[in-house]
Formats: structure tokens, sequence, C-alpha cells
């Protein structure tokens, strides 16, 4: 990476999409990398984007997977499946450093659209609990190989936990603990292919300003909009950005 800089459209761009991906997480508990990756890549490399995330999602997933005391519970039932994760992610992030930016916006075009079609079609069908263990780690292991390349693992694992019926608050605690495992590992192999430098890192931390304030903003509002108001204005924006990924590799 020849330069550390961000230009001035980076930062206006960069600060838009943390404060919208941090609301979009204040108000339904996810979507942080999903809205707010797309929009930094509009201006930067998307492995730089990535590494950008790395404090806010370390912090904020932190902080959502110890509320309601379910960590234990999280922890006994999903490590193996966060374990998983993290592997696939290693494996994925070798093919993320190597793939040219044009093809990677086209891949994490396809990705962002992926998610809507999640939320159109939500499944209905559950998991019996004696197979939980035998799906979740191949399910995160897919995941984590197609967040290492894109920056997005939420998709799959979603569809898994969603065919759980977990309680919500388990839910939210799961996929939080999920997420701070992935973005863990994101980083850590971020570094390792020397993108995720001591700059970067810095600005990763100016960029939980923007993130935070985001997510207090979506959890005042959660209670002024209904959740189906609200998600499909998400499901909008991701439909819009995710073809403009895929235009921008195609340019």
């Amino acid at each position: 990476m020849a330069s550390e800089s961000l230009p001035l459209l980076a930062v206006v761009a960069g600060t838009a999409g943390l404060f919208l991906g941090g609301f979009a997480k204040g108000a339904l508990g996810l979507g942080l990398p999903l809205i707010a990756v797309p929009i930094l890549a509009l201006t930067m490399p998307v492995p730089k984007a990535l590494a950008i995330l790395t404090v806010p999602i370390f912090v904020t997933n932190i902080w959502q997977s110890v509320q309601g005391g379910q960590l234990g519970t999280v922890w006994r039932r999903f490590r193996w499946t966060g374990l998983a994760l993290m592997l696939g992610i290693g494996a994925g992030t070798q093919v993320l450093v190597r793939l040219s930016p044009g093809t990677l916006y086209i891949l994490m075009g396809c990705v962002v659209l992926v998610q809507p079609l999640v939320r159109l079609f939500r499944p209905s069908y559950q998991l019996d609990a004696r197979k939980e263990g035998l799906a979740g780690p191949p399910v995160a292991a897919f995941s984590g190989v197609l967040g290492g390349i894109t920056g997005f693992y939420a998709a799959p694992l979603l569809v898994y936990l969603t065919m759980l019926r977990l309680p919500k608050d388990l839910f939210t605690a799961a996929i939080a603990f999920l997420f701070l495992l992935g973005g863990s590992a994101m980083a850590i192999f971020l570094a390792q292919a020397a993108v995720l430098t001591g700059p970067v890192l810095l600005y990763s931390a100016f960029a939980l300003v923007p993130t935070v304030a985001g997510i207090v903003a979506g959890m005042q509002i959660r209670s002024r909009i209904s959740q189906a108001q609200f998600e499909k204005g998400i499901t909008i924006v991701m439909v819009l950005m995710g073809l403009s990924l895929m235009l921008k590799g195609l340019s």
C-alpha cells in the first residue's frame, strides 16, 4: 500500500458509512459491516475498508455479546462453530489479498445482494437440536471462507441461527459472539498480510466515534418506527449498494 493517508472524499464517505452501519446495528443488532464496508469500498481498496472496521467491530460485539448474561451459554453452545468460522476466514483472506479489485467489487456486490434475499425468503424450517452441533461448524466454515474473501460472513450464519429458533436475547448474544470471533480473525489475518498497519489501526480507532453515534441514534429511533419499516429501508439500501459495487467492478 503506497500511502496510508485518506482523501477528504474517503473521510466523508467513511464517516457516513460508519454512522449508517452503526445505526443499523443499534436498531437491529447487526448490519455494521454489511452497510459500512460497501460505502467505504467505493473510495478505497476493499482490504483497507475491511481493516478500518476492526476496532468498531471488536468493541461493539464485545459489548453486545456480554449483555444479558448469555456469554457462558453462548460459549458452551457455539464455541466449535466460532472456531470453524475463524479457520474459514483464515483461508478466505489468503484469496482476498490476491484477487483483483474489480473481481472483489463484483463478489462483494453479489454477497451484499444475498442479504435482502435472506430477509425476503425468511426460512421457516426449524433445525433439530440434535443436528445443531453437526450443522454449525460446516456452515460457519463456509461463512468464514466467504467472509475472508468479501468481508461478509453474516448471511449463512443468520440463516443457521434463525433455523435454531433461539430466544431473542440468546440470538443477539450468539450472533455478537460469532461476529466478535470473526472480526478478530479478520484483523489477525489482515495484519499478517500487511493490510492492517499501525496508521490504518489508528483510523479504525477514530472510526469508533461515528459508529457509536450511529448505534446510539439507532437505539433511540428503534421505538419510533416499526421493525418492518426499518427492515424494508435497509433492504432497499443494500440492493442499491450491491448493484453499485457490481457496476464499479465491471467498469
